[in-house]
């Protein structure tokens, strides 16, 4: 299994929180700061994006917005139009079956936005911010764009429905939305430092590949420069530019991660839990992880299985 497909099974993408609006006229929205990860999906019209540090994109029929770290996100008319809905003035606007509507029906042609919100599992949640770009925006004249307007579609349908399985369907179908744009990303050519930057080289991606496969092994920089067929000093360059972090640190950090995953679910006793990442004992296992969580690992799932 690759890095990508291992981390998205470890977040467990299992909800997504759809809100809908439609606005005529001259409008301006800044949308409720969210705590995870936000989509939206121009279902008609067209409309102006603007973010954090107040750079405009124009979004149009079919354009699908992946947003990191939504905080500040506003949606407009035009360019000129300023935010006249906010935080709980937006919470609180008129409702129609379910959608949020903005102005009068009859001043103009409606915009229609789709959005939602994706949450991932506590313990490694913030990977995923980790893995995308702060915002990844899919024109809808782009080839993978249809795939996705097919995906939020059936989201769309599926989170409306009460049918037997809706759960585990919703499940499965935002893992596959997620791949799908990060995968996307990761075949840019300068994609966001990270797992994406990583798997963006072929045989950068390979050496992930061989960590994932193998997390509890000892491994060296030299060992995986061998497996990919490159030099120790150019391996860890390459590898610390692409995905942000050098090769024994992106170790030990997936180590912890499947360490709180573990922790948080009950997976085995620590002595288990250790060996399995790569630790000889419990107790090397604990200091390690106090030093990088900040907590023993009995606190860590002691806390996390409370709040859970």
């Amino acid at each position: 299994m690759d890095a990508l497909s291992d981390i998205i099974q470890l977040l467990r993408p299992q909800t997504v929180l759809l809100g809908k609006m439609a606005a005529w006229g001259r409008w301006g929205v800044r949308v409720p700061p969210q705590p995870g990860p936000t989509f939206y999906f121009v279902t008609r019209g067209r409309c102006w994006f603007r973010d954090h540090e107040g750079v405009l994109s124009e979004l149009t029929e079919g354009d699908f917005m992946l947003s990191a770290r939504p905080a500040a996100d506003i949606f407009l008319s035009n360019p000129g139009a300023g935010v006249v809905l906010s935080d709980d003035a937006f919470k609180a606007s008129h409702s129609v079956d379910g959608e949020i509507r903005v102005g009068q029906v009859d001043d103009g042609p409606a915009t229609r936005i789709v959005g939602g919100l994706i949450v991932c599992d506590p313990a490694n949640a913030e990977l995923l911010v980790e893995l995308m770009p702060r915002y990844i925006r899919l024109g809808a004249s782009e080839a993978e764009s249809g795939r996705l307007r097919d995906l939020i579609t059936m989201i769309g349908a599926e989170s409306e429905a009460t049918r037997p399985g809706r759960d585990i369907v919703l499940s499965r179908l935002i893992e596959v939305l997620l791949i799908e744009t990060l995968r996307r990303e990761a075949g840019l050519a300068l994609p966001h430092p990270g797992v994406l930057g990583g798997l963006a080289d072929t045989r950068l991606a390979r050496a992930l590949a061989e960590i994932h496969a193998d997390v509890g092994r000892r491994w060296t920089v030299e060992d995986l420069a061998r497996r990919v067929g490159m030099s120790r000093a150019v391996f860890a360059r390459r590898f610390s530019e692409a995905v942000g972090s050098a090769p024994v640190e992106y170790l030990l950090r997936w180590r912890m991660a499947l360490a709180k995953d573990a922790l948080l679910h009950g997976r085995g006793t620590l002595e288990e839990i250790a060996l399995r990442i790569g630790y000889q004992s419990a107790s090397a296992f604990s200091t390690a992880f106090s030093q990088r969580v900040g907590c023993p690992p009995s606190e860590y799932a002691a806390g996390r299985g409370a709040r859970g």
